[in-house]
């Protein structure tokens, strides 16, 4: 029986810290976004910041975290050095019953870090240096991975790599093989106008189920009409999942739209994950054979209750407060 979920994405450590609005100023970063940068800027504010929190990161890494605690079946696949914070990686994955898949390599760039900027308003800005995670490629991709897979989860941010994206190819051929269902998250608003042209055949040709924000569909479908998004993912996808902070989500199945509301939270620490756990949480029901609009709306209820600590990852308690 096919029920488990394959994630397929960048393996990052995550280090969170409070800053102000001032200091994102100073140093550039546009508030709610995520840049790449390479080592050099990356050292700079690590060594200006006091971190609240360090884990293993990465946007589906985090997904198939949270659809591991939450009781369903998952694996990862990501490119990890074997440094220290590699090993660190792979463990802290297995910890949680999440598999980890891929070798990790013996040369090369260290192992990737992201920063997780932290303003008052509990509203994140992330600065990643993607380090050896750029180095996932086909040969890293092996048949046996996809036994018993019911759906592959990518992450867009894979895509600023060129041997990730062959990796993503050989993936989807690998799903198409075994009637996998293919689930793409947009990732970032930047990243998605980037490579909008690539997104768009990319979930034309490949993609079953797609996951993003309010601002990254826009980008897709350069429009912030629903009426118009929904008729042109009708032509793409078989279901599309946008996600609207406190506004909920909205689903697009059927050339019908589907209005999901998220609970009311007024505690608000970091918005870190939300996304990540939205996806862990419909994910893990659609796992279950559950319909789009109770998967999504099992999602925000995730999402929400993610965002009242810090940091992207559940804790152990955290199916039980759901």
């Amino acid at each position: 029986m096919n029920n488990k979920i394959l994630g397929m994405g960048n393996a990052v450590l995550d280090i969170l810290a409070e800053t102000s609005d001032k200091y994102l100023i100073q140093n550039k970063l546009k508030k709610g976004t995520m840049i790449l940068v390479e080592q050099k800027e990356s050292d700079k504010i690590v060594n200006e910041v006091t971190p609240i929190k360090k884990d293993s990161g990465g946007s589906v890494a985090n997904s198939m975290v949270g659809i591991s605690i939450l009781g369903g079946s998952a694996s990862f696949c990501g490119k990890v050095k074997n440094d220290e914070l590699g090993q660190d990686f792979e463990k802290r994955m297995q910890i949680t019953g999440t598999q980890f898949l891929c070798s990790k390599s013996d040369s090369g760039l260290p192992t990737a870090r992201c920063l997780v900027l932290v303003t008052p308003d509990g509203e994140r800005t992330m600065q990643t240096f993607l380090g050896a995670s750029t180095t996932l490629n086909e040969n890293d991709i092996e048949e046996d991975f996809f036994n018993d897979v019911k759906f592959l989860f990518v992450e867009g941010y894979l895509w600023s790599s060129q041997s990730a994206q062959n990796a993503i190819m050989k993936a989807v051929k690998l799903s198409k093989k075994r009637d996998v269902k293919v689930v793409f998250s947009l990732s970032d608003p930047g990243l998605t106008k980037m490579f909008a042209n690539d997104f768009a055949s990319f979930i034309d040709k490949s993609v079953d189920i797609l996951i993003g924000n309010e601002s990254e569909f826009c980008e897709i479908f350069q429009t912030t009409n629903t009426g118009k998004i929904s008729k042109q993912i009708s032509m793409m996808v078989d279901i599309g999942f946008m996600t609207q902070g406190k506004n909920g989500a909205t689903l697009f199945q059927n050339n019908e739209l589907g209005k999901i509301i998220t609970p009311q939270i007024n505690n608000v620490v970091d918005t870190t994950g939300a996304g990540d756990m939205f996806a862990a949480g419909t994910l893990f029901k659609l796992q279950n054979n559950s319909s789009a609009q109770d998967s999504a709306t099992f999602g925000c209820k995730v999402a929400a209750k993610i965002i009242t600590q810090f940091g992207a990852r559940p804790n152990d308690e955290f199916k039980s407060t759901i």
